[in-house]
């Protein structure tokens, strides 16, 4: 990968390409969550139908992390991103339509499928186009410009949603037609790489190893499945809540859904703001540990007090939600370790490691959860209460708490440094 020395202009323009897909596909992971009542009603589901349905998206997308890993490191991220908005779009119009069960799972999976491109993509162009030093923080503002699409599928799409009498299938038609003028833009503009310098060199490596190869040393590295491990943990309780099941469970409070669709964009604004913060502070720190560390614990206390705090006042359940999503940017630090752990030839198949984690738990472990709570409801009951839900989010401190204890016995410190870089030593005359 050739890398970018100081920032420019049109590496910026690109990388924000880039930035709004993963906004666009953020949106379409959570925004199911502020619909929950209306699509359970009209294609006829239980709570844990609606969590496979749900699902459907992160099982496709955790499954193509490895493949568009090595998809990025030979094709790059053009044409790859070009394609996979196209399909990202398809999946949210077909969506719109679905009739049944089977229909909306094949759709989200579609959705899923096209933007597992995103963030990997993205990640590569921040390679690519900007400073390695800077490398953490631009994971973390990423993070933050990506978190705009669940808190727009929040509170701004349920009075959308109000403006067009609930209309839930013709608003997710305008935004998925909206997909394709973006795929349109970004095969017009985003490039790989910078353009090489006249006069440059370059070095090949003749003795570059089989991919089989190449997986295998990122396979046998236990500090690669320490960081991906804790990434999956600490992420799942974000869209568990913001994805799933957080407008509900507070409706079940005795909210409204707007106000309690609002409630749940700040989990997202948490993520949004901590992403980056989290970023820069493990970058000026030169560690990345302690941040993973306090990030997991401050998920163990609020995600507790979500469940068992007894009825609260709008704002103190505003400031635990967005303390939720603060918790769980302790990821964005988690790509920069994962990429200090192995070479540079691994770093996109790493990221698409990571990625894959992040997204195979919330494809597995909210259907579990949804799982409890359908059981404490009862076959075929639709409404459910406080007691339903704290039967299945009881697991949300107990998760923080097991990325908690890999954080602080098994990843080791990076010193943000790479673990492969060589380091000269001059010998004192």
């Amino acid at each position: 990968m050739k890398q970018q020395k100081t920032f420019t202009a049109i590496g910026f323009f690109i990388w924000t390409l880039a930035s709004l897909f993963y906004l666009y596909e953020f949106f379409l992971r959570v925004f199911i969550s502020t619909i929950s009542e209306q699509v359970i009603h009209d294609l006829h589901l239980t709570a844990q139908k609606f969590a496979i349905m749900g699902a459907g998206y992160y099982l496709a997308y955790s499954l193509m992390q490895i493949p568009v890993g090595i998809l990025v490191d030979r094709f790059g991220s053009r044409i790859l991103l070009t394609i996979a908005v196209a399909l990202a779009s398809i999946g949210g119009g077909w969506f719109a339509f679905a009739q049944t069960f089977g229909e909306g799972f094949i759709s989200r999976c579609f959705m899923g499928f096209g933007s597992s491109f995103a963030y990997v993509c993205l990640l590569v162009l921040a390679i690519n186009w900007f400073p390695k030093k800077h490398f953490a923080l631009m994971v973390g503002v990423a993070n933050f410009l990506g978190a705009l699409g669940p808190f727009l599928a929040g509170g701004p799409l349920s009075l959308l949603l109000n403006l067009f009498n609930n209309d839930w299938r013709l608003v997710l038609t305008v935004i998925a037609a909206s997909g394709f003028v973006l795929a349109l833009i970004i095969a017009l503009f985003v490039r790989n790489s910078p353009n090489r310098k006249k006069g440059e060199v370059i070095f090949l490596d003749p003795y570059k190893e089989p991919l089989r190869i190449r997986m295998l040393l990122l396979i046998k590295n236990p500090q690669v499945w320490a960081v991906v491990l804790y990434a999956g943990i600490t992420y799942v309780c974000l869209p568990l809540l913001g994805a799933y099941w957080g407008t509900s469970f507070l409706q079940a409070r005795g909210l409204s859904r707007d106000v309690a669709a609002s409630i749940s964009s700040m989990l997202w604004i948490g993520f949004a703001i901590g992403a980056p913060l989290t970023g820069k502070i493990s970058d000026s720190m030169k560690k990345r540990n302690p941040v993973m560390i306090l990030c997991a614990l401050l998920g163990v206390i609020v995600s507790g007090c979500v469940v068992y705090w007894p009825t609260t006042p709008i704002v103190f359940y505003g400031a635990l939600f967005f303390c939720v999503g603060f918790a769980s940017s302790g990821i964005s630090v988690s790509y920069a370790s994962v990429a200090e752990h192995v070479e540079s030839k691994l770093h996109a198949t790493a990221l698409g490691l990571n990625n894959s984690m992040v997204t195979f738990s919330a494809a597995i472990i909210p259907p579990l959860v949804s799982y409890l709570i359908q059981k404490a409801a009862g076959a075929g009951v639709h409404h459910l209460t406080v007691s339903d839900f704290k039967s299945g989010l009881f697991l949300m401190p107990l998760i923080y708490f097991i990325g908690f204890l890999i954080s602080l016995f098994w990843i080791k410190e990076t010193y943000c440094r790479s673990q492969h870089e060589i380091v000269k030593i001059s010998r004192l005359s």
